[in-house]
């Protein structure tokens, strides 16, 4: 079970090239700014890696640890690497990333300097909601995973949870391999159907089962199938996760009885990693297509089997005939 969150200002939010609205006030820096970013893009398709990849690399690098650590050049080359990059002249590569990034850190402290304080005070609500409803829902998601008490090595004893600057107005992401969490400081949630603190609960509940399918897929119950060859770790948890969380959450009475709002928390960048949700909404479904699916098999399937991971692969069998479907 979770045991604590404590909240850390990190520097993950100004060095990743995401969609939104850049928060400098000053126009001239944010042309800096965009302008360095773009160096960085271009310096990456030059060297053949994985633009995606190597920003969540970076990320993963830098919520890594328990408290603020410094960019440097050095981590940068650490996810070069692993998002493709050849090790020849890959410190080249990552010295002259470092810099645009470490401009853009700097315009952004220049422009906010009291950045870490203000964090402190937006996080605040969302920390505040999580200790009063977080631990308790957790436990009901982990025995419906179960059907019973989990593992006790299910939940991670600890999690450091980065507060970052948001750029994307509302957004989150994990190291599961470190326990960390980061998540954007947005002062109040989107959308009332959608908590924030339950978008923390999401991340959370996945970093359980990306340590857990990593480690004990072999041995979760009837983790792979005699019949597709599937593991647990190819089952589509986080889209299967996000009805389940919703159904215990207003079973709580956290949010108002029978809500699903599945739409709305696919348009806000729940399973935004899944691959599967991300195939979908590009070529042939729209989230409202998707929540259906979602809706009408957590009431047929989802619900009521007794190992969820089959529920899991009732889902992929539907999630397919979507794909057929929206591409005929």
């Amino acid at each position: 079970m979770v045991q604590s969150c404590a909240a850390v200002h990190h520097p993950a939010a100004p060095v990743r090239r995401d969609r939104g609205e850049l928060p400098l006030k000053n126009s001239a820096a944010s042309s800096t700014f965009v302008h360095e970013s773009q160096r960085v893009a271009e310096r990456l398709i030059s060297a053949s890696v994985d633009e995606g990849l190597f920003w969540e690399q970076l990320s993963d690098e830098l919520v890594s640890a328990a408290n603020d650590a410094p960019l440097t050049p050095a981590l940068c080359e650490v996810a070069l690497l692993r998002a493709g990059h050849s090790q020849l002249q890959s410190d080249q590569t990552a010295a002259s990333v470092h810099r645009s990034l470490d401009s853009c850190r700097r315009l952004l402290a220049n422009d906010q300097p009291r950045l870490a304080d203000q964090l402190r005070l937006r996080y605040a609500p969302l920390k505040q909601a999580y200790e009063a409803y977080g631990p308790g829902l957790l436990r009901s998601i982990g025995n419906q995973i179960w059907s019973g008490s989990p593992p006790k090595d299910w939940w991670p004893g600890r999690v450091s949870v980065h507060a970052v600057q948001p750029l994307q107005t509302g957004a989150a992401g994990r190291s599961s391999y470190q326990g960390s969490v980061w998540i954007e400081a947005v002062l109040t949630d989107i959308s009332p159907a959608v908590p924030e603190w339950l978008r923390l609960v999401y991340q959370l509940t996945q970093m359980a089962i990306d340590t857990h399918t990593r480690t004990h897929a072999s041995g979760m119950r009837e983790g792979r199938s005699a019949a597709d060859g599937k593991s647990a770790i190819e089952l589509p948890w986080s889209l299967g996760t996000i009805p389940l969380i919703f159904d215990r959450a207003g079973e709580a009475g956290m949010i108002p009885a029978n809500s699903m709002p599945i739409a709305t928390a696919i348009d806000l960048g729940w399973a935004s990693d899944d691959p599967t949700a991300a195939a979908l909404l590009v070529r042939n479904a729209t989230s409202e297509e998707l929540s259906r699916v979602l809706e009408d098999w957590w009431d047929a399937t989802g619900r009521t089997t007794p190992v969820f991971p089959v529920a899991l692969k009732n889902l992929s069998a539907r999630l397919a005939e979507l794909t057929q479907t929206g591409t005929r």
